[in-house]
């Protein structure tokens, strides 16, 4: 007789069966709806350790995108901001070149106004920032850079601004007798013009020559230095010259020429007497008028130049004013305080400003993009503005006209553009645009890096829907004969058999 029994159907076989179907099933319809492939790392298995390590690759990817979007930021506005500055140089050379402008009455007038409208501009510029973050001020970041236009030109309460900075040196340069610190005397047949002291101000004697072979001249020599112009028996005929060069306190170079004439009725000629000591006698007065002219004009513009470059310092310096009183006989230089004086400049004072703000863009890669309102470009333009901001040129002042033109030569020459000096605007821009084309560079590749990386982990952690949706009809095919053959032999007994 033959015996049916449960052994011929290993129902719980198949059950199991179905059991580990139906949860692969539910795992792919997860899959399709949240289009990943598991959903913790424990579901990963050991694709979890490539997971993680792709993943911190990215997020450090992201962070030095994010540099980069910072420092593009920065780097627009700084680009912006020097762009406008370079104008405001190159405006300022085209306006005092000669001949521009109109006539002198009108120059006298709109000059220094302009200037006084630019240096604003400019320092306001120099105080540019981003949420707060001050650009021109190196790593000093949190304040401004640059102190009030209007406090820099005029002080502020006992700190002495610019305007008297640099009337204090005029006098000093001047002197008492406003002939540059220098004497002039005469003893018989020989003039001596004479430093009056060793001290940094007023006029210093450079050279002398003579086109007379009746004119016996000495170079200045001496501890102060003085030079003698020496009338012999046999007098200088007309025409012949003697001529005398200085150095002016912004170390330019002047030189006045003394001529012979039989009367004294031109400038810059002096009388043959009827012998040497008449002749030197009227040299001397001669002499003395040249020099004086030459101190109270061209000498005094050169002086507010050297006021400026004392009082605007730059890297490494710092603000420097007459010792004094008395400054008609000062005869030096003393440090300014942040209590006697305004500091115009109050952030970083690195000797490499670039270097002094970075930022990491890449691994390995550094931007250096820092900027101080002292580098050399940046503070030549702020001297040459504020120097001619300050002048007043009256019509009724003979010296006007002497003094406009040094003055307006001086800023021509100083704001004349300078490509390769360090520290130009010119350069200052240049360098901008490398390390903007630097962060540029390396945020492209960025991009590319993490799209790269992004599709390695896509083929790690997604669940290709077209793949899983053929999958699950599988599954479900098999899942519904399972679940009918299970069902059929789950009913099957010996009655049934024998039905």
């Amino acid at each position: 007789m033959t015996v049916i029994n449960k052994s011929m159907f290993p129902l719980s076989t198949g059950i199991n069966n179905i059991m580990g179907i139906k949860q692969r099933y539910d795992k792919l319809q997860t899959q399709l709806a949240s289009g990943l492939k598991a959903s913790n790392l424990g579901e990963m298995g050991t694709d979890r350790y490539f997971d993680l390590a792709l993943r911190q690759r990215i997020a450090n990817i992201e962070s030095y995108q994010g540099n980069i979007k910072t420092v593009n930021l920065r780097l627009n506005v700084l680009d912006n901001t020097i762009s406008r500055l370079n104008v405001i140089e190159a405006d300022s050379r085209a306006s005092t070149m000669s001949g521009a402008g109109g006539q002198d009455s009108l120059n006298f007038e709109t000059t220094p106004t302009l200037a006084a409208a630019r240096f604003d501009e400019v320092l306001t510029l120099m105080n540019v920032d981003i949420a707060g973050r001050y650009m021109f001020g190196g790593s000093r970041t949190e304040s401004k850079p640059v102190a009030d236009p209007y406090d820099v030109l005029n002080g502020s309460g006992t700190r002495a601004g610019f305007k008297q900075v640099m009337g204090e040196r005029r006098l000093a340069d001047l002197g008492t007798s406003h002939l540059g610190r220098l004497t002039v005397g005469a003893a018989t047949d020989t003039v001596t013009l004479a430093e009056d002291g060793t001290h940094p101000f007023g006029l210093k004697l450079a050279q002398i020559s003579t086109t007379s072979a009746n004119i016996a001249t000495t170079p200045a020599a001496g501890a102060p230095p003085s030079l003698t112009v020496q009338f012999g028996a046999t007098l200088p005929i007309v025409g012949e010259t003697v001529t005398i060069s200085f150095t002016l306190p912004d170390g330019s170079e002047e030189s006045i020429t003394m001529t012979a004439s039989a009367d004294a009725a031109e400038e810059g000629a002096f009388e043959i007497g009827a012998d040497a000591n008449a002749t030197a006698a009227n040299f001397q007065v001669a002499l003395q008028a040249s020099v004086q002219k030459l101190a109270e004009g061209k000498m005094v513009a050169a002086s507010s130049y050297a006021a400026a470059d004392n009082f605007f310092f730059g890297q490494g310096e710092t603000p420097m004013r007459v010792d004094g009183p008395p400054y008609d006989t000062a005869t030096g230089l003393v440090a300014g305080t942040p209590t006697n004086t305004v500091f115009w400049y109050k952030g970083e004072d690195s000797a490499n400003p670039r270097t002094s703000v970075t930022s990491k863009v890449g691994q390995g890669t550094t931007v250096a993009y820092g900027v101080q309102a002292n580098e050399a470009g940046l503070v030549g333009l702020v001297r040459s503005l504020a120097a001619m901001a300050a002048q007043i040129f009256p019509q009724s002042d003979p010296t006007s006209a002497d003094r406009y033109a040094a003055m307006t030569s001086r800023n021509t020459s100083r704001l004349a553009d300078s490509a390769t000096a360090s520290g130009s605007i010119e350069v200052i821009a240049v360098e901008m645009g490398l390390a903007k084309a630097t962060a540029g560079a390396v945020g492209e590749r960025h991009t590319d890096h993490k799209a790269q990386l992004g599709n390695m982990l896509d083929t790690i952690e997604q669940a290709p829907s077209e793949e899983v949706a053929m999958e699950l009809l599988a599954l479900k095919t098999r899942l519904e004969a399972s679940y009918q053959t299970t069902a059929l032999l789950s009913q099957l007994s010996l009655v049934n058999y024998l039905k």
